[in-house]
């Protein structure tokens, strides 16, 4: 294929200034070609993802997964198409790239249309073309319309199919765009072909043939439609010579639907033309292949044409075989159109309401997300101050009596806590606001710490608790460890709550899917009360425990098994239940993970040391909180754990800004929901308002609203850090640890003060760098071998500036992409886990963490020199 439209692609192509520039060109070739050259277009897709990985470029890697979808729909092979598509959908997303969003939701109704899922594929082609519209993009928009035109086609519906194709004529005529020229003819021709307008659809056909290339389907097909077109208008000698080239074209394309249509319509020339022999063979032939491939449509004329075919040569035994053959495929048919029809009425009215019904529901997720925020903040309030002031009591050495009744004050709010943080998940959920990570972890030391998270509960009750783990999985894995550790809690915390005597037990089995990737199977087996027969269907949905008397007896609200099911079907996963009353459950969850390439231990650092609490006891601390309680409650806590730490109040925003210009302070610890002035507010005017160094004071959320769009509105607003309330004493110290080693950073030290600090953060080894897995992976050839390192030392770099300015601009979406290209790259030159935290960084980026990403990227740039020396000199060498 050669178009001027490709050659221009090429000479840009070759004039681009970036490596970004070059990829976008790459994907504009990949959609010019696709269609003429899908196998072409797979392995320029896979070009693009490669590169964009190698320079972190997330629109590209999400270009690449989207024309992957799309070639896999020209191949017929959809499911791979569907896998490909959430993987650029969830890209485009995560980078808020609307166009290439509209472009994967497009790809994703093309697919649904030829699985016969018209609803579908409707619901998906609006909401593309609805992005297309606001972003005033005319030819997408043009795109969209002329496949729900293909869809009124489909459905038999011929006047709102015309009217949509010819709103695209001109726009795609003014563009000149070849590509999308051909598919608006095709589909204007296929239009008044079946309205029975002939001289209109021959207009069209031959348009397509004009744009087409001599050797490709879409020639193929432009023949065919001539072809059939002159039949119809009973020139036969021209619909002769058309539908043979057509054939043959088809044949050498493997265009099945072309090869039938062909043979069918010379074989109705051959028996207009009373040539029986002919038209006999070439009406068999397509009658074997319609059968072959379940064309059910094109086997009812078929049959019909033959019957009639037999009965002008007075072959009557044949001629009734066939009719009685088109008469019950066509009542078959005929109850399936009925069917049909009626459900295309059902999404006529559907379409028409679909836009309403999506503004209803958009603003009803608003109102509970927003109703389940203030909702959090009433409850977790009031909350912190009860669990804060029971643990201060707990502290003071309480008579016996007392311990008992503060320690069920405790478990009561704890209890509480978990069911508002479960109601809290599953908004969450619902609203499409939890992203599944793709993080290094161990799955043994994550099961290993949810047993013993859970082992107090089981010895409670006099249980046996065993951990199985099989020894063919793979330890460390790449995946999302917080939500497995959820669904593991949940399972194991059921199966202990519904069990009274015997044992619970965690069970990993594993089956390899690929080389790099695993199918994990978790088993939790209890031998509990069980589950009867009738609450077994019933039991993943919300609010729904096995029977009434279960919640009084038991307790507890019934979403955690909601919770966990849709979590792992988040993960790709399934989860299963054999139960038999009286004798015991077993809940089996499958789910699927890569491999990490690093199956080294990463050796945990210790959470909160002395050396952190003598330094915080130095710092001077103000507590913006306008709560009497929850500032007894931090005040006093803090002071319990660091006696000498120098705390003052601030009721308010107002009352924090007049302490900040009186006093400097190391860090402020800030409520969100205040009166007068709030948490945010007060924020962005210390950090726009105060001059240095106060602006930079570091600032860390105290706040019971802890969803995720809050979240990421505290560090847009300049916050450092967050916790939430009733927060974790070990977790506070560690976060302010965190801030006050940052603000140490930023004061200028002595030259020996710099040696000092240097060797105590950094600690880097005498040899960063390893060479022995490449010499094997290169097979010990020096040209290969330096040809690798020559390559990290061009673009590593690039990726490290990229991954710095993403950190000054907060682009933690960009953060986590760098960091995981880096990550192989870091591997081929022996770099370890635990010298460059590569994984760390990318796992702190996709959760935002930014009071520990700027040591950490900055200790990365330090074993990345140290690498680059190391590297030149093997280069040398």
């Amino acid at each position: 294929m050669d178009t001027v439209k490709l050659s221009q692609l090429q000479e840009k192509y070759k004039n681009a200034a970036t490596e970004e520039d070059r990829i976008d060109i790459l994907s504009d070739i990949a959609l010019e070609i696709r269609t003429e050259d899908v196998e072409r277009a797979l392995v320029l897709a896979d070009e693009i993802m490669e590169r964009s990985e190698k320079v972190g470029y997330a629109k590209g890697i999400g270009a690449a997964y989207n024309h992957k979808g799309a070639c896999y729909w020209i191949k017929g092979e959809y499911e791979d198409g569907l896998d490909e598509l959430a993987e650029a959908y969830s890209i485009a997303r995560e980078i808020n790239d609307k166009s290439l969003e509209a472009k994967a939701l497009n790809n994703y109704g093309r697919i649904y249309r030829e699985l016969g899922d018209i609803s579908n594929a409707l619901v998906h082609f609006e909401e593309a073309l609805e992005i297309n519209e606001f972003l005033d993009d005319v030819i997408n928009q043009s795109i969209n319309l002329t496949n729900i035109a293909n869809l009124y086609l489909d459905m038999a519906d011929y006047d709102p199919a015309l009217e949509y194709a010819l709103k695209c004529l001109p726009i795609f005529e003014k563009d000149d765009d070849k590509t999308r020229l051909v598919s608006i003819y095709n589909t204007l021709g296929n239009i008044y072909f079946k309205k029975e307008m002939f001289p209109e659809a021959l207009e069209y056909f031959k348009r397509t043939q004009a744009l087409t290339d001599e050797h490709s389907p879409a020639k193929a097909l432009a023949n065919s439609g001539v072809g059939k077109v002159y039949f119809k208008m009973n020139d036969f000698e021209k619909a002769s010579h058309f539908l043979n080239i057509a054939l043959e074209q088809s044949k050498v394309f493997s265009n099945v639907e072309c090869e039938i249509l062909s043979e069918y319509y010379l074989g109705c020339m051959y028996k207009e033309q009373s040539l029986y022999s002919k038209a006999q063979a070439y009406l068999e032939r397509s009658l074997q292949l319609a059968e072959e491939f379940l064309r059910r449509q094109d086997i009812l004329g078929i049959h019909e044409k033959m019957s009639e075919l037999f009965d002008a040569l007075n072959d009557i035994p044949r001629a009734y075989q066939h009719m009685k053959a088109y008469e019950k495929l066509k009542e078959e048919i005929f109850h399936q159109n009925t069917f049909n029809k009626l459900r295309n009425l059902q999404i006529k009215n559907k379409i028409e309401v679909a836009k309403k019904e999506k503004e209803v529901a958009e603003r009803t997720a608003a109102l509970k997300q927003q109703f389940m925020a203030n909702m959090s903040h009433e409850i977790r309030t009031p909350m912190n101050a009860i669990v804060g002031i029971t643990r201060l009591l707990l502290d003071k050495q309480p008579s016996d009596e007392q311990k008992k009744y503060l320690n069920v004050i405790q478990q009561s709010a704890d209890n509480l806590l978990v069911i508002i943080n479960d109601i809290l998940d599953l908004t969450k959920i619902e609203a499409n606001k939890i992203e599944i990570e793709q993080i290094d972890f161990s799955v043994k030391e994550l099961v290993q710490s949810t047993k013993e998270m859970m082992i107090l509960k089981a010895q409670e009750k006099d249980l046996a608790f065993n951990l199985d783990i099989a020894a063919n999985i793979p330890d460390r894995l790449v995946g999302d460890p917080t939500r497995l550790n959820q669904i593991l809690v949940n399972l194991v915390g059921n199966a202990i709550k519904f069990t009274e005597k015997g044992s619970v037990q965690i069970r990993l089995s594993a089956s390899y899917l690929k080389q790099n990737k695993v199918l994990i199977r978790f088993d939790i087996a209890d031998t509990g009360i069980g589950i009867s027969k009738q609450y077994i269907n019933s039991i993943f949905e919300s609010f729904t425990q096995a029977g009434s008397d279960m919640a009084r007896k038991y307790g507890g609200t019934g979403l955690g098994l909601t919770i966990s099911k849709q979590l792992v079907d988040m993960m790709k996963g399934r989860i299963e239940v054999e139960s038999e009353l009286g004798h015991g459950t077993v809940f089996s969850v499958y789910l699927p993970f890569d491999i990490s390439e690093n199956q080294t231990a990463v050796i945990k650092k210790e959470a909160v040391t002395e050396e952190m609490k003598v330094a915080l006891n130095k710092s001077r601390v103000l507590l913006v909180e306008d709560n009497e309680f929850n500032r007894i409650v931090a005040v006093e806590t803090l002071k319990s754990l660091l006696p000498e730490v120098r705390i003052d109040i601030a009721e308010n925003g107002d009352v924090a800004i007049e302490r900040l210009h009186e006093k400097d302070y190391d860090m402020i610890l800030m409520d969100i929901q205040m009166p007068v002035r709030d948490g945010i507010s007060t924020t962005r005017y210390i950090r726009n308002e105060m001059q240095e160094p106060k602006r930079s004071t570091k600032i860390i959320a105290m706040t019971a609203n802890v969803l995720q769009d809050d979240v990421r509105t505290y560090f847009k607003e300049g916050m450092d850090a967050y916790i939430s309330k009733p927060f974790n004493t070990e977790e506070l110290l560690l976060k302010m640890s965190n801030q006050l080693n940052l603000q140490a950073e930023t004061v200028e030290p002595s030259v020996t003060e710099k040696e000092n600090s240097a060797s105590k953060t950094l600690q880097l080894p005498d040899q960063v760098t390893d060479m022995q897995f490449l010499q094997q992976f290169t097979g010990s050839n020096p040209e290969k071998r330096n040809k690798y390192i020559s390559m990290f030392l061009e673009n590593c770099p690039k990726l490290l500036q990229q991954l710095t300015t993403a950190l000054e601009n907060k682009d933690y979406a960009t953060m986590k992409i760098t960091a995981h290209s880096l990550k192989p790259q870091l591997g081929y030159m022996g770099v370890k886990e635990e010298v460059s935290n590569i994984y760390l960084i990318e796992h702190s980026a996709a959760e935002a963490q930014q009071e520990v990403l700027p040591g950490l990227v900055q200790h990365l740039s330090k074993v990345c020199s140290k690498a680059f020396e190391e590297l030149n000199l093997v280069l040398q060498q």
